[in-house]
Order: C-alpha cells, then sequence, then structure tokens
C-alpha cells in the first residue's frame, strides 16, 4: 500500500519552509570581523613568522653550536618540550628553509636555543657555524610538531633512544622535568661516534644528579671507554628496561629509525607506544640525472633546474623560489602543491587518497623522474 499524503501534510511543509526563509532573512549579514580579541591573541600567542636575531652563540662540540634566537620587542611564544621551529633565510639569492628542534627549556620564553650540528656538504649547517654571529637576523615559524610528552597517552616512564643531534628534543624534555613543566620519568640511551661528539654532556651528568627523575646512559660506537657502553643501542639494552613499562621517544636519523622499528617489532612493542621525531632524510634509490622544473604561482612562472636525487623543493631553494613549507618531512602539507605535468616518486605515506587521486604531490618528499611542471598551493 502506498502511504498517502494528506492536505494537512503539505501545509505543514509549507509553513516549514515559510519558517527557514524568515530566519534566513533575520541572520547576520554585516562581513564577519577578522579582529575578534580571541583572534588577536591568537595572533600574539602564535604568529604566522617572527623576526629574530642572535643573541648568544654557544660552541657545544667541534661540530655543534647553540644558537640563542631573540625577539626585539616581546617573548617568544609557548611551546610544548620536543617542539620545532623553522629557520626561513636567504643566502646568495637562494631561499632556505630548514627544521631545527627547540633545545632550550619552555620555561624561559625570553629566548629559544636551537642546537645545530654541521652536516657533511650541508649548505646551511655550514653557514649556521662558519658565518653566522651573534647579532644577525633571520625569521623564524612555528612552533610546530607532536614529538611532545601527553600523560593522556605516553606512559609515566619514557625511554628516550637517541643518536646525534637527536639529542635536541630530547634536551628540552630533560630541562623541562628539572624545571618541574613536566612531569615524568625520562631514561635517556645516548649513542655517538665518540665521547667528544656528546652535546650537552656535562648539564645531562649535572640533570641526573640533581634530579631523579632523569637517568642517562652513553653508548660510543668508535671508543671503548670506562664509563661508556660500547657498540651500539641494542636490542639487549632495550629489554633492559621493563617491556610494557615505557614510551619509547626515538629521535635521530632515518637509518636509526628504520633500524629500531625492526627491533620494536622483534619485541612485540606496539606503535601507540612509540613515538618518532620527524626529521629524516630520503633513502629512495635515485640517479643524478638532470631534469627541469616548472614551477607556477599565480601569474609568474620559473623554470629551474632539478636533479632526480633531491626533492623538488630543494631544486626551488636553489633557484630562489620561496615554497610554503613547515615540517620538510611531507607531514604538515603546507607545500603542497599540483602535479601538472612529469613524473616524480614520492618518499611519504602521508599523501590523502583524494591528493593522489587529483595529482597532488608534497614537493619537500617529491623526486623528479622526467621534466616536471607543478603549481604552488597558496
Amino acid at each position: 500500500m502506498k502511504d498517502s499524503v494528506s492536505s494537512s501534510d503539505i501545509k505543514k511543509f509549507d509553513n516549514i519552509c515559510k519558517e527557514r526563509q524568515e530566519a534566513i532573512n533575520s541572520a547576520y549579514i554585516d562581513d564577519v570581523k577578522f579582529d575578534y580579541p580571541l583572534n588577536n591573541l591568537a595572533r600574539v600567542m602564535h604568529p604566522l613568522s617572527i623576526d629574530v636575531f642572535v643573541s648568544d652563540i654557544k660552541k657545544e662540540t667541534m661540530d655543534a653550536k647553540t644558537f640563542s634566537l631573540k625577539c626585539k620587542d616581546k617573548s617568544m611564544p609557548l611551546f610544548k618540550a620536543g617542539s620545532y621551529i623553522v629557520l626561513d633565510f636567504k643566502l646568495n639569492g637562494m631561499v632556505y628553509k630548514r627544521c631545527y628542534s627547540i633545545s632550550s627549556s619552555p620555561k624561559n620564553l625570553d629566548h629559544y636555543d636551537i642546537t645545530i650540528k654541521r652536516v657533511r656538504d650541508g649548505i646551511v649547517s655550514n653557514h649556521m657555524l662558519n658565518d653566522v654571529n651573534v647579532g644577525d637576523s633571520f625569521t623564524i615559524h612555528g612552533p610546530f610538531g607532536n614529538f611532545n610528552y601527553s600523560s593522556l597517552r605516553d606512559k609515566e616512564n619514557v625511554l628516550a633512544l637517541v643518536c646525534g643531534s637527536g639529542i635536541t628534543p630530547i634536551m628540552a624534555m630533560a630541562r623541562a622535568i628539572s624545571d618541574k613543566l613536566e612531569d615524568f620519568s625520562l631514561t635517556i640511551l645516548y649513542g655517538e661516534a665518540k665521547k667528544k661528539d656528546l652535546i650537552f654532556k656535562d648539564e645531562l651528568d649535572l640533570l641526573a644528579k640533581k634530579c631523579d627523575k632523569i637517568d642517562v646512559h652513553y653508548i660510543l660506537s668508535d671508543e671503548n671507554l670506562d664509563g661508556y657502553d660500547y657498540g651500539l643501542i641494542s636490542k639487549e639494552m632495550i629489554m633492559g628496561y621493563e617491556l610494557g613499562k615505557y614510551s619509547y621517544f626515538v629521535s635521530g636519523p632515518v637509518h636509526f629509525y628504520h633500524y629500531l622499528n625492526d627491533v620494536f617489532k622483534e619485541l612485540d612493542v606496539p606503535n601507540k607506544d612509540i613515538r618518532h621525531d620527524i626529521y629524516k632524510e630520503s633513502e629512495l634509490e635515485l640517479h643524478h640525472i638532470l631534469h627541469s622544473l616548472t614551477v607556477i604561482s599565480g601569474e609568474e612562472k620559473k623554470v629551474v633546474d632539478c636533479y632526480e636525487d633531491e626533492p623538488l623543493l630543494k631544486a626551488m631553494e636553489n633557484g630562489g623560489i620561496d615554497s610554503p613549507s613547515i615540517c620538510m618531512v611531507g607531514v604538515c602539507g603546507f607545500c603542497r602543491s599540483k602535479l601538472v605535468s612529469g613524473k616524480v616518486k614520492a618518499d611519504t605515506n602521508y599523501l590523502l587518497a583524494s591528493d593522489m587521486k587529483y595529482h597532488y604531490i608534497h614537493p619537500c618528499v617529491s623526486y623528479p623522474l622526467s621534466d616536471v611542471t607543478i603549481v604552488l598551493s597558496k
């Protein structure tokens, strides 16, 4: 039997339509304000960019320095230990953006400390360590990142597995614990080649001595010294700490991540207990073959050289093209761009299905396999 619609039903529907139209006509039609107090506060607390200058430089090791960055007329934005900033500057006509973890404690917002270790053939790291002086100016963005401790998500005990300059975000956590801004127990396994390469060693030892929530162990791969473990951070070392009791915070180069991920699988450590700092390098097997990259931004078009074994973002930097980017590893989506023509190989697991369907890429982790044309997103 078919349902019948009565005249009263139609009348009710007509009345609903009239009521809706009356509500629409009486709605607020003025332009939405941008300068609401909450928006103003958000811009003060979390500005899109900050002009800073170098207030102090401290030599940590032969190949690492800490740079204190200050803003001339205000304090720095709040941040959680483990966060990073993006350093933005021009060098020899080229535009560079680099991510650096904040190594200072969130307690003192008078400045941010970033600790930079020299990278072989690294244009930016070598410039920072060789040429930057107190008083030099930069623009920074951030803080960003989610490599932070959360009492809702993480266990009360954290085992930090660190290699090389990966100590920088962990140092911020140790300082935050000492300053009573964070409340968790932090055990650090810090691997380096030689004792002289250990960054922050004296301060880490002091923090561990005065704070019972901080414990540090050093592992040297190239020296066998008393008081230090010899070799590499191993499965056996991790098993020395009760499985199931810890959250694992991993910070270091990409091969270190891959190695530890295999170890975690062997130990049946669930992914929910593992945190990774996001900085990484590509391990794609590509060749140093020259292609061309055409970049369209609004009405402007520029063609630059790009090599198959370098991400498109680096080609844009070398060509003086300022592309929006924050994380540099394909996570944030700020550099997301439309692939108009050409083929690329993407070193990321973060592309959305819709991005792949409609040919959007992240230039920071996309490598050209041919001549490429992209349109920058605004």
